[in-house]
Parts: structure tokens; sequence; C-alpha cells
């Protein structure tokens, strides 16, 4: 069985994306207000999670009738986006194509659009994960990034590659 490999994701290479610190829990409720009334503009309860830049959970929201399996969602797709140095829907179409080994996947890891790291001047400060939807939770991640004043470029590509 012969499998194709291709390059790491840019994301992973030297010097690309490096951690920081400095992520407050201010930011953090402001991001979380300001995701709560994007939830309640798109119509969908959402869970929000914010980890640092370590994956350690900062600050968390589940809004009322959210579905129970989305505060477990939130969660992983903070962590993952964090450890990934990606937004976790980049890793759904090499995972499906068998190209990273699914046991790179362990039980926190997850391939579902809505988690992206929060960048700021290139530098990884944390994590936000948002669940509850489908299309739903790119709003309301992108709302969220916004009012903390992180960058947006990666769920305005998801978002552009929706539309198309």
């Amino acid at each position: 069985m012969s499998r194709t490999f291709g390059p790491a994701p840019e994301a992973w290479k030297a010097g690309k994306r490096t951690y920081g610190n400095g992520l407050s829990l201010k930011t953090a409720r402001k991001m979380l207000e300001a995701g709560e009334k994007e939830a309640v503009k798109q119509g969908v309860p959402m869970a929000m999670a914010i980890s640092d830049s370590g994956g350690n959970l900062l600050a968390f929201e589940r809004m009322d009738e959210t579905m129970l399996c989305s505060v477990q969602i939130a969660l992983d797709k903070a962590y993952t986006a964090v450890f990934g140095k990606q937004a976790t829907a980049e890793f759904g179409g090499a995972y499906k194509a068998g190209v990273l080994v699914p046991l790179f996947f362990h039980e926190r890891w997850i391939t579902f659009p809505g988690g992206f790291p929060l960048i700021k001047d290139g530098v990884i400060m944390g994590g936000l994960g948002v669940s509850g939807g489908v299309i739903e939770d790119l709003f309301v991640a992108r709302t969220a990034l916004l009012s903390g004043g992180f960058s947006t470029n990666e769920v305005d590509g998801i978002l552009a590659q929706n539309e198309k």
C-alpha cells in the first residue's frame, strides 16, 4: 500500500507561528460576550471556549438550550486550534485523505470547523472553540475574534470557500 504525504502545513514551519503569553481573562470575557450576541443574531445557542497558549481553559460559556455535545466539542476545538497552530477545519481534508495518521488525532483533537488559534502579530496567544451550529459557528467565531483584536484571516478564508 503506497501513501502520498504532502508537505507540513505552513503554520507548523519554524518561525511561522510561535506561541506567546498575555491573553487576559478580561479579553476572553469580551470575546464571549460578543460571541453570544452574534449567536443570538444567528438564532443558534452556542458553547464557546477560550484557551491560553498552553491549551488550558481560560473562559467558557454555554448558552441556555445549547446541545450538550457542543460543550466538549467547543473545548476540543479551542485545544486543537492551539496545539495544531491552525483552524480545526484545516485538518479535515488531510484526515479524510489518510495523509495524517489516524492516531495523531487523540481524543481531544477535532477536525470540525469552528476552532481558531488566537493570532496577534503572527503569535498564537490561545485558541477559540465555538460549537452549536454549522456555518453559524464561523460567524460567531469571527465576531469573537474581532472583539478580542485577533486575526480573522483563517475564518474569512473558510467563509469565502463556503460562498463558492
